[in-house]
């Protein structure tokens, strides 16, 4: 500055001045989910200096400024602050129904091929009877052929017969082999574990039974499916944080009005000198009277005044805050109200238009999902109707086929039949079976799909998901023939 009186320099005898300067600021700020604004600011400074003219050296000088900010159009209220807090706890809720529902698919796709391995080894006992029906057929026509009561061609076609049907069993126990391997897959971490590889999935379900299910009007299936899909849920709050950007943005289109305010407090402090102040005059009488420069006597006695000698005040950063805090003698206040209206926001109206279009897209897909669960739900309740006749008629078919064939073979013995005839009522009894428990199979299969369209796989199968959301397994895995899950081709340490 060239300002010597506001610097102090171009004084006799001073040609520089050296100041200087420490500083301690601090602040703290905070918005609130209403818009509101709040913030606290602290600013002290010690200045030092070589000039004479400063009033305190070193200067401390301390300054204390609360202030609040609202907005009043664009930005106020919880919607426009809190926006992306909700649309991360909606994501993170979408994130565990995703998860929820992978898990419904793949405990799904385990028991079709659960089943699937059910009907498997079902229908290789159904061959084992077959062969073990050719066989006995087999050794009594030799023995008839041996006494001379039959003719030997006859030991040929039941013999014959006996090789179709063990082609017929080593077909069925290959596909329970690979059924078995195809459910290892799906259900081991390492289907060529040791301990994996080697050991045989036996089923536990009888499927000579048909199993319950727990049918339900259609409107009434219909309604549980939306409660309880974990895809509905998963598109209804994608459609949420859509309606939250769709008014969030809307608000964006609004002016700006905001209100501030501010009060604070100045502190100011420092060492100083104190010069000292008169007392009084002391006259005295001299001998020699006073002379001025040029040697004129100026008179015979005088008066001299009588001074207190002047004292050194030291201040600091207390006595500063002390003005603040304490005596509160500076202070300045200020109130605010700012306006400020945008002319044609084009990019707020291409967000909010943006925003309506993607909620009118989810919209579409939340409708289009709703008719598809219709659709299976219905779909559902028809196979399980349907697998229930089958397997109705597949058993009443099963059993006149076993009446057939005690018929033919008692017709056989008598001499009334021939062996093409008992031969043909064996393997329709065995094709009767096979579709009986095929029947039964789909049956169960059917099931666990209506349970699926309705969303109840969990609830049914008694799965929590708690566990896996969090990362930590609270409990030991508890499934039968098992020791801590070793059986799983992992180890048992969580």
């Amino acid at each position: 500055m060239n300002n010597p009186f506001l610097t102090g320099a171009g004084q006799a005898g001073l040609s520089s001045i050296i100041n200087h300067q420490t500083q301690l600021n601090m602040s703290y700020s905070q918005g609130f989910h209403t818009g509101t604004g709040f913030a606290v600011t602290s600013n002290n400074s010690r200045t030092a200096s070589t000039s004479p003219s400063n009033f305190f050296n070193p200067a401390v000088q301390s300054t204390l400024f609360v202030s609040v900010s609202q907005q009043l159009l664009n930005g106020f209220g919880l919607l426009p602050n809190t926006r992306f807090i909700r649309i991360a706890k909606n994501s993170k809720k979408i994130a565990d129904w995703a998860f929820t529902l992978q898990v419904i698919t793949t405990t799904t796709t385990v028991q079709n091929l659960y089943y699937e391995l059910v009907f498997a080894r079902e229908d290789v006992k159904v061959k084992e009877r077959s062969v073990e029906l050719a066989q006995k057929l087999y050794n009594d026509n030799k023995r008839q052929v041996e006494i001379g009561t039959l003719a030997p061609i006859e030991v040929v076609r039941a013999e014959a017969e006996v090789a179709r049907a063990r082609q017929e069993l080593i077909v069925a126990q290959t596909l329970s082999l690979q059924q078995q391997t195809s459910l290892k897959n799906a259900i081991t971490k390492d289907p060529l574990a040791p301990n994996v590889a080697t050991v045989e999935i036996i089923p536990t379900t009888a499927v000579t039974q048909p199993p319950k299910v727990d049918m339900v009007a259609v409107q009434d299936a219909v309604k549980e499916a939306y409660a309880k899909r974990p895809d509905v849920k998963q598109i209804q709050l994608e459609l949420q944080n859509k309606n939250i950007d769709v008014r969030a943005t809307k608000n964006a289109l609004l002016p700006t009005l905001s209100l501030f305010g501010q009060y604070g407090w100045t502190g100011l402090s420092g060492n100083r000198f104190v010069p000292g102040t008169s007392t009084g005059t002391f006259r005295a009488n001299l001998t020699d009277p006073i002379v001025d420069a040029a040697g004129t006597p100026t008179g015979a006695f005088t008066s001299i005044a009588i001074l207190n000698p002047s004292t050194f005040v030291s201040g600091g950063l207390g006595d500063s805050l002390d003005q603040i805090f304490g005596q509160s003698r500076f202070p300045t206040y200020s109130v605010q109200l700012s306006l400020n209206i945008p002319i044609r926001n084009r990019p707020a109206q291409a967000d909010n238009a943006r925003a309506q279009l993607e909620e009118r897209q989810i919209q579409a897909r939340l409708r289009q999902l709703e008719n598809n669960i219709v659709v299976e739900v219905r779909n559902a309740q028809i196979a399980l109707e349907q697998n229930i006749a089958r397997v109705d008629s597949a058993r009443s078919s099963r059993i006149l086929q076993e009446q057939t064939l005690d018929a033919e073979q008692k017709k056989y013995q008598l001499g009334a039949s021939t062996i093409f005839f008992v031969i043909q009522a064996q393997r329709d009894l065995a094709a009767a079976q096979s579709v009986e428990v095929r029947a039964l199979v789909d049956l169960a299969k059917s099931k666990v799909e209506y349970e699926r369209a309705l969303g109840r796989t969990l609830e049914v199968n008694r799965i929590s998901v708690a566990d896996a959301k969090t990362g930590e397994v609270a409990k030991e895995l508890n499934i039968p023939g098992s020791v801590s899950a070793e059986l799983l081709g992992r180890k048992a340490s969580y």
